[in-house]
C-alpha cells in the first residue's frame, strides 16, 4: 500500500509528465553541408574553435561515433528525411528523391510532424533539389555562392577567374570546376572582356541571379546563411499557436569555400596544422575503394601539383574559415533559442549530411568510405530529462534521426503503415540521451554507410561501374566490403586514421567475419526470399532438374522456368552459366518477349560487364514502376524509364536463341 506521503510525490510527477504532454516540445534542427567532425577538435586534424557548437554540446548529449548512411548530399538527406536506408531504396546517387517509387510513396519526417499537430518551418538546403511546398513556411533558399560572372553566361556557377591555372594540362578534363575554388570574398573576381567569343567581361560577385555587393568585410550583401539564420532567429521569437519545428539548412562548408576576410584572418597559413597522413597509406586498400582515378584522389592532386603555391594550405585555410563562418550562424540560431519564451521547452539537433576528407588518404571530398567522409557530428540538446555535457560513443548514424523525433514528440512511429509498409528503418536515440553510457540501445551494434560505384570523374556515362559498396563501424572497428569483393578492416583503438588495413591478416578472421555477417544482414534487410530450389518455379519442357545446388535447363527446345509466384515491383538476383551458343532471355511482368538478354560475345555489354561464358555471372535487376535497372557481375549495364509499367507476371527463364545448357544457382527476390 502506498503511504500518505508517498501519493503527494506522485501526483506531482504524474502532473509534471501530463503537462509534458500536453505542451509539445519545439524543435530546431540544424543540418549542415559537408561539414566533418573538425567541431569535435579531433586529433590528425587542424585546430577550428567553434565557441557556439560547444555551448550546443554543453547543454545536451554528443554522438561522437555517428554516421552518415551515404556521404553524398542528396541520398544522404532523403534517407535521414525518410527514415529509410539507400539500399532499401536504391537512390545512392544524386538523382531527385521525387522520381524514386519508395519514398514518393512514404511519409516524410516533415509531414509526419504535421500530422502530429506540428508546424513545420524551413530554410536553406534540407532536401537536395527543390524545396517548394515542402514547408509550411519557407525562409531563403540556400545558394553556395556569391558566384564570379563572365557578363553574358547563362551558366551562374562559374569558377573564380583568377584560379583557372587549376585546369590546365591534366586537369582540364575535370567537372564541376565551380566547386574547386576558394577564398576571401576579399578576392572579388574580375572576369576579363574576350570580345571576339562574345564575353563582355564583369567584376564583381552576383548571388541569386543578381549582382552582390562587396566592399569590405563590415559593408558588404547577407550570404545565403545569415539570412537563414536570420530568418530562423525571427522564426523562434514569433509567437506560435501550435508547436513548430524549425529545419535551418546551412550550407557555406560545401564547396566553393568561400567566406568574408575576417574569418580566414583567424587562421593565419603558418599556424595551419596539416592533417596527419602515412606516405604508404593507400598501399594496401581495396582496389575499388582506393582507385585514384576517383574525383577525390584527382581533386587532392591538382592542389599537390602547385605546390610553389601552397595551394592544399590555403585550401585547408578555406575550410577552416567556412567552418568558422557556419559557428558564428549557429550562434545567431542559439541566441534566438536562448532568449525566447520557448527555451525550456526546445529541442535542439545538431548535425551534417556527410563528412568531408581533407587531405587524409590523398583524398579531398566526400563520397568514400574511410572516417573522414562517414562521420558526423551530431549533437541533441534541450531534452527534458536528458544529459547535459555528455558524450555517446554508441555507433549510431543519420537514418535514427527520424525515430527519435517520433519518440521525443510523441509522433506516428510507423508512418508508412497506410502507404507503402515500409517501417522505419532506424532506431530512437532517446534512451542513449537519458543515459549516454548505459541506456537501452535498440538498434545494431555498426553503423552501416554505403557509396554508389558512379564518380564524378566519369563524365555521366557511368555503363561499367561497379554496384554500390558497404562499409560498417562499430565502437572499435571498422569493416568495408567492395562490391568486387574487395574488404577493408580497421582497428580504430590502435589505428584511429585507418593506415593498416588488416582485412587479410587471419589474425583478425574471426572479427572481419562477424563484421562482414552484420554488414550484409544491414546491407540485405530482411524482404529477400530465396528462388534456389525447384519448388519455386514452374518448369515447361522436358530436362529441367535440380542438382548439387543448381537448378539445371537442358539443351531442350521449349524449355523455361518461371517463378511460381508473380511479381510487380522486385529486386532480383542469381548466378547463370551458359556457353557462348547460348543467348539467355528474361521476361517479367505481362508478356512473352525477353526484357532482358545476355550480351553477345565481343560487344560494349559485355565489355562492361565483365561477362564471362562459360563461367558464372552474377545478375541483378530491379523494376519499380517504370524504372529498370541492369547490374551484371555488380557492374552497370543500363538504367532505363519506360512510359509503359505493365501487369504484375513471373520471372521467367529461357534461351532467346541457340542451344546450350543454362545453369541457375543462388536465385532470390525481393518485393519492393
Amino acid at each position: 500500500m502506498l503511504s500518505q506521503r508517498t501519493l503527494p510525490l506522485l501526483l506531482v510527477l504524474l502532473l509534471g509528465f501530463i503537462t509534458f504532454g500536453e505542451t509539445k516540445p519545439n524543435v530546431v534542427f540544424i543540418i549542415i553541408d559537408d561539414l566533418n567532425d573538425m567541431p569535435y577538435q579531433p586529433e590528425g586534424k587542424p585546430l577550428v574553435p567553434t565557441p557556439n557548437i560547444d555551448r550546443l554540446k554543453a547543454q545536451g548529449v554528443t554522438f561522437t561515433n555517428a554516421h552518415t548512411n551515404d556521404p553524398l548530399c542528396a541520398p544522404s538527406r532523403a534517407s535521414m528525411i525518410f527514415g529509410l536506408y539507400p539500399q532499401t531504396t536504391s537512390l545512392y546517387w544524386f538523382e531527385n528523391w521525387k522520381d524514386n517509387g519508395i519514398y514518393r510513396e512514404s511519409i516524410s519526417l516533415h509531414d509526419n510532424l504535421r500530422q502530429g499537430g506540428y508546424g513545420v518551418y524551413g530554410t536553406g538546403k534540407i532536401y537536395h533539389g527543390s524545396q517548394n511546398g515542402l514547408f509550411d513556411e519557407f525562409g531563403h533558399y540556400g545558394d553556395v555562392g556569391p558566384w564570379p560572372w563572365d557578363g553574358q553566361s547563362e551558366n551562374f556557377r562559374l569558377p573564380h577567374p583568377q584560379q583557372l591555372y587549376l585546369y590546365e594540362g591534366d586537369d582540364a578534363d575535370i567537372d564541376y570546376k565551380w566547386e574547386h575554388v576558394f577564398g576571401p570574398l576579399s578576392e572579388v573576381p574580375v572576369w576579363p572582356a574576350d570580345p571576339p567569343n562574345g564575353i563582355p567581361g564583369y567584376t564583381g560577385w552576383r548571388l541569386f541571379g543578381k549582382p552582390w555587393q562587396y566592399v569590405n568585410d563590415d559593408d558588404r550583401d547577407p550570404l545565403a546563411d545569415e539570412l537563414g539564420a536570420e530568418w530562423s532567429a525571427a522564426v523562434i521569437q514569433r509567437k506560435h499557436e501550435k508547436p513548430y519545428a524549425l529545419f535551418v539548412g546551412l550550407i557555406r562548408t560545401h564547396t566553393p569555400l568561400y567566406a568574408p576576410k575576417k574569418y580566414f584572418d583567424r587562421f593565419p597559413l603558418n599556424s595551419i596544422e596539416l592533417p596527419a597522413v602515412d606516405p604508404n597509406d593507400l598501399n594496401d586498400v581495396s582496389r575499388a575503394l582506393g582507385n585514384e582515378e576517383l574525383y577525390g584522389f584527382r581533386r587532392y592532386k591538382m592542389l599537390m601539383k602547385h605546390e610553389s603555391k601552397g595551394l592544399f594550405r590555403r585550401w585547408l585555410q578555406a575550410y577552416m574559415a567556412c567552418v568558422s563562418f557556419v559557428d558564428d550562424q549557429v550562434g545567431t540560431i542559439l541566441d534566438a533559442v536562448e532568449s525566447s519564451q520557448q527555451r525550456d521547452n526546445t529541442i535542439i539537433f545538431f548535425t551534417s549530411d556527410h563528412g568531408f576528407h581533407v587531405g587524409e588518404k590523398n583524398f579531398l571530398y566526400k563520397g568514400s568510405l574511410w572516417e573522414p567522409s562517414t562521420r558526423v557530428p551530431l549533437i541533441i540538446s534541450g531534452v527534458p530529462g536528458g544529459a547535459k555535457g555528455a558524450t555517446s560513443d554508441q555507433p549510431v548514424s543519420l537514418i535514427d534521426i527520424y525515430p527519435t523525433f517520433n519518440e521525443l514528440l510523441g509522433l506516428n512511429s510507423n508512418p508508412n503503415a497506410e502507404t507503402n509498409g515500409y517501417e522505419l528503418e532506424g532506431h530512437s536515440l532517446g534512451p542513449l540521451i537519458k543515459d549516454p553510457k548505459n541506456g537501452e540501445w535498440s538498434g545494431p551494434d555498426v553503423a552501416i554507410t554505403t557509396i554508389p560505384g558512379k564518380n564524378h570523374m566519369q563524365h555521366q556515362i557511368y555503363e561499367g561501374t561497379l554496384y554500390p559498396h558497404f562499409s560498417v563501424r562499430g565502437k572499435r572497428w571498422r569493416y568495408s566490403l567492395a562490391s568486387d569483393g574487395g574488404e577493408e578492416l580497421y582497428d580504430h583503438k590502435n589505428d584511429p586514421f585507418e593506415w593498416r588495413n588488416l582485412a587479410n591478416n587471419s589474425e583478425y578472421s574471426v572479427v572481419k567475419a562477424n563484421l562482414k555477417s552484420q554488414l550484409v544482414g544491414l546491407r540485405d534487410g530482411d524482404r529477400w526470399q530465396s528462388l534456389g530450389t525447384l519448388d519455386m518455379w514452374n518448369s515447361s519442357g522436358a530436362g529441367i532438374a535440380q542438382k548439387q545446388g543448381e537448378i539445371r535447363i537442358a539443351d531442350r527446345s521449349r524449355s523455361e522456368l518461371s517463378t511460381a509466384a508473380n511479381f510487380d515491383h522486385f529486386e532480383f538476383e542469381m548466378d547463370i552459366k551458359m556457353e557462348a551458343k547460348t543467348r539467355l532471355g528474361i521476361v517479367y511482368r505481362e508478356g512473352s518477349h525477353p526484357k532482358i538478354e545476355s550480351p553477345k560475345s565481343g560487344s560494349a555489354a559485355a565489355e562492361h560487364s565483365a561477362f564471362h561464358f562459360g563461367e558464372w555471372n552474377r545478375y541483378r535487376f530491379r523494376v519499380h514502376y517504370g524504372r529498370h535497372q541492369l547490374w551484371i557481375n555488380n557492374r552497370y549495364v543500363s538504367d532505363e524509364v519506360k512510359e509503359h509499367v505493365g501487369n504484375a507476371g513471373p520471372i521467367t527463364i529461357k534461351r532467346a536463341s541457340g542451344g546450350g545448357e543454362l545453369r541457375i544457382r543462388k536465385a532470390r527476390i525481393r518485393k519492393l
